[in-house]
């Protein structure tokens, strides 16, 4: 676990407290697997993010891509954002990879009616979420950072949220008389004698506070340490905010996606040794368009681009196919083209991951006919 400060550390006492409330079911995890799904709310934008090496991209957006000797080799025609420096080194360590050219069922753009496909990833009026279904086919327990549970954990499944505290953190002579209540007690004695150690000063759990880079990197730091422990829930969802970039893209996507790549950092150190055995799949609700516009950002588009990250993914390579961006080849005359499933990607992922079995991937958690994409995990 990262060093804590007072705060948190109470915070994630508190969870721990919660936890003990729910049934005996709920607090068990099934396996030492870890799935972590990341929803980049806003459309980022793929085409900036995992740049193409071609000679396409350069006359469809060159006003808005970073100068090319500070973009990130990854070779196989690609190069990503010069931000995504330590992703650029999971992606070395084989623990990293992409799939662009992906898309969820949806084919308009709508932002609110894409995340809702994103996250039941059924047909018109699908209330329960794709995420869930998949809990309920495991028998596995979830849990969502934020201040509600999003859509793709609602369902029958055993899922539930932890959010950040919205107070100052508890006074000295608070902590004294906590102290004095369970100086018997096993599990909260000696964690609240580690808290009146600690500083008032480190990491906040609160993500109301700071910009992207501050608020992703809690919130990946948070599902980290809430799902290292034994016993802890298998499946995990943050949603990160703000990445619709219809003007000045530049400078407003350096900034979340440094905070991604710093976010990914802090989840990898959470999580400690349980990062060997987890996949993280982050994606978003669709991409942008292959050209720029007229304010240097770009409109909503339709193929976009999965980001695969832990110790469990066949890292160092590039999945899927890859449509190019000539003209013949766009969505429409204007989009990357949707070449890759994203319900196969996450089918495959489950499959071979959480080792769900493939009928009841195809009939209750991702139903459609989608095909499981194959060696995406170790």
């Amino acid at each position: 676990m990262s060093a804590l400060s007072r705060r948190t550390l109470l915070t994630l006492l508190a969870a721990a407290g919660s936890a003990s409330l729910v049934p005996p079911a709920f607090a068990q995890g099934v396996s030492d697997r870890r799935f972590i799904f990341v929803i980049l709310r806003g459309a980022m934008d793929g085409l900036a993010a995992l740049i193409p090496d071609d000679r396409e991209t350069e006359g469809l957006r060159g006003a808005i891509l970073p100068a090319e000797s500070a973009q990130l080799d990854l070779g196989n025609g690609f190069r990503l954002h010069p931000a995504l420096t330590d992703l650029h080194a999971l992606y070395g360590a084989s623990e990293a990879a992409f799939v662009h050219a992906v898309a969820s069922p949806y084919r308009d753009r709508s932002h609110f009616d894409g995340q809702d496909v994103l996250e039941t990833m059924g047909p018109a009026g699908t209330r329960d979420g794709w995420l869930n279904r998949a809990l309920q086919a495991g028998g596995m327990d979830g849990l969502a950072v934020g201040y509600a549970l999003p859509l793709a954990l609602k369902g029958d499944g055993r899922a539930t949220n932890w959010s950040p505290p919205v107070f100052d953190a508890a006074p000295a002579d608070t902590l004294e008389r906590l102290a004095d209540l369970y100086a018997g007690d096993p599990v909260f004695a000696a964690p609240l004698a580690m808290a009146r150690s600690l500083p008032e000063q480190g990491m906040s759990a609160n993500l109301s506070r700071g910009g992207p880079v501050a608020q992703y990197r809690q919130a990946l730091s948070a599902i980290g340490e809430l799902m290292a422990p034994d016993g802890a829930p298998g499946v995990g969802m943050v949603s990160l905010d703000g990445w619709d970039t219809h003007a000045n893209q530049p400078g407003v996507l350096q900034t979340r996606l440094q905070g991604l790549n710093q976010g990914v950092v802090a989840l990898k150190d959470a999580l400690g040794d349980r990062w060997a055995s987890t996949c993280v799949v982050m994606c978003s609700e669709f991409g942008r368009t292959a050209a720029a516009n007229g304010t240097r950002g770009t409109d909503h588009g339709t193929g976009g681009l999965a980001i695969l990250a832990g110790g469990a993914v066949a890292g160092g390579r590039m999945h899927g196919d890859w449509p190019g961006l000539a003209p013949g080849a766009l969505h429409e005359g204007r989009d990357l083209a949707p070449a890759n499933d994203l319900a196969g990607l996450l089918k495959g992922v489950l499959r071979d991951h959480l080792g769900l079995d493939r009928a009841r991937l195809d009939s209750l958690v991702l139903p459609g006919g989608a095909r499981p994409m194959d060696d995406l995990i170790i």
